[in-house]
């Protein structure tokens, strides 16, 4: 049982860095299609890919804290 694996708290922080990394690429590359989009469907589109990964993020990041307060443990790093 040596201490190469990683434990539940590492992973989770890798998979949140991921999350945050690939949605500032999303949303980059949606703010560039809003500005440069003439196509009105395309903008509201993208509009809502946005606003959907706003939401996924804050999702990501309040579970942890939520469970924490309705469990009374602190299972989530």
């Amino acid at each position: 049982m040596g201490g190469d694996f990683l434990d539940f708290s590492q992973i989770s922080v890798i998979l949140q860095s991921l999350a945050v990394v690939s949605s500032l690429l999303i949303i980059s590359y949606g703010g560039f299609v809003l500005v440069v989009s003439q196509n009105p469907n395309d903008r509201n589109e993208w509009k809502d890919i946005i606003g959907t990964v706003f939401f996924g993020l804050s999702v990501l990041f309040l579970a942890p804290l939520i469970g924490q307060a309705l469990s009374g443990g602190n299972y989530c790093a």
